[in-house]
């Protein structure tokens, strides 16, 4: 098993409707393929994670190459593992603002406009911090001191980890609305992103499959 990570610039600045298209896909493909990971997006700026089978993830990764949604894709890093880090995420999601980044140790100074593919294709102690705040989603007292507990805490923690993802991905869909009553543009497809959503929700919130 392999972990693989990469670098892309968004062709055109992703709306919330072509960022909720690309997670739903992604989500859908990954959850098939066995593939789990992380896509952080800021500033035009596409950060990856990936991790599978070998053989599934280079069939992957040179199909996200070859995608007319960016362009100027640099792998940054490829590396055998023996446990996954994103087992809890198909795909997790999170948007890189400067909020979030001041939540980052040591990253205080980096702003969103840094994050671009220049500055992080040299700077790879960056990639791994942020990666990482994602990756345990802020909680860090409350994982570590959870992660030694029994079942039934492990899966609280999941739970929360997953938590931060859904919001995202209901953030995109409430702009996606918005914009579209506010237009006047609301149709059918935004009825079926109101209900993919809240299918991941499941029927009381709670996250389960409805």
């Amino acid at each position: 098993m392999i972990q693989m990570s990469y670098l892309s610039q968004a062709s055109a600045p992703m709306s919330a409707d072509q960022l909720l298209a690309l997670l739903m896909q992604c989500r859908t493909n990954n959850t098939a393929r066995g593939l789990t990971g992380m896509l952080l997006y800021g500033n035009g700026t596409f950060l990856q994670v990936i991790e599978g089978d070998e053989a599934v993830v280079d069939r992957l990764l040179a199909t996200i190459e070859a995608d007319p949604r960016h362009v100027g894709m640099r792998r940054i890093s490829r590396t055998t593992i023996e446990r996954r880090q994103y087992a809890d995420w198909s795909m997790g999601f999170e948007r890189v603002t400067d909020d979030g980044l001041r939540q980052v140790d040591g990253l205080r100074d980096f702003s969103a406009r840094d994050f671009n593919v220049e500055t992080l294709a040299e700077r790879h102690d960056v990639v791994d911090s942020l990666m990482s705040q994602y990756r345990i989603t802020h909680w860090d007292p409350l994982v570590r001191e959870i992660d030694a507990k029994d079942k039934v805490i492990e899966h609280l923690r999941r739970n929360l980890v997953q938590a931060r993802s859904r919001a995202e991905l209901t953030s995109l869909v409430l702009e996606s609305v918005t914009r579209a009553a506010r237009q006047g543009s609301l149709g059918e497809e935004h009825l079926r992103l109101c209900e993919s959503m809240l299918g991941t929700l499941g029927p009381t919130g709670s996250g389960e499959p409805a």
